[in-house]
C-alpha cells in the first residue's frame, strides 16, 4: 500500500477548475517531484492534498486514512507537511529559531542537527537572522 494515494482529485478556484481526475501514489521512502508550468496545478494538487482547499472530487489517503472531513491542522498532525515555495519564514527571528518553531515531535521526530546535515550552509548561518539569508 502506498504511503500517499489520491484518485480521481478535482479542485479550484470559484468556478475555475484547476485539476481534473488526478491520480498519485508515493511510497514510503520515495521522493516523488511535482513539476509543470506556472498555472499547471502544482500548488493547487499541495493544497488540496494538505485540505487547504476543499478537492471537489476524489480521494486522498496517508497511511490507508482517508482525509475527507479533516481539518488542515489535524492532516498535519498526520505527518502530512506543506511549505509553499515563497519565504514564509519568520525575518526577525535566527535561523536556529525558525527551526525551533516549525519543529516537529513525535513518531517522525527531526532535529535542528540533522536539518544542519542535510543543509551544512544553515549551520554556518544558525544565528544570523533570517532576513539576512
Amino acid at each position: 500500500m502506498a504511503l500517499l494515494e489520491v484518485r480521481s482529485l478535482a479542485a479550484g478556484y470559484g468556478r475555475a477548475r484547476v485539476l481534473f481526475g488526478l491520480d498519485l501514489e508515493v511510497d514510503r521512502g520515495e521522493a516523488v517531484v511535482l513539476l509543470g508550468r506556472n498555472g499547471a496545478g502544482k500548488s493547487t494538487t499541495l493544497k488540496a492534498i494538505m485540505r487547504l482547499l476543499s478537492p471537489r472530487e476524489g480521494s486522498v489517503r496517508f497511511g490507508g486514512r482517508e482525509l475527507a472531513g479533516l481539518e488542515p491542522f489535524e492532516v498535519a498532525r498526520l505527518g502530512v507537511g506543506y511549505v509553499p515555495e515563497d519565504r514564509r519564514i519568520f525575518s526577525e527571528l535566527t535561523v536556529a529559531e525558525n527551526l525551533a518553531v516549525g519543529q516537529r515531535k513525535g513518531r517522525e521526530a527531526w532535529s535542528a542537527e540533522r536539518v544542519y546535515e542535510l543543509f551544512p550552509a544553515l549551520r554556518e548561518r544558525r544565528g544570523q537572522r533570517a532576513w539576512q539569508l
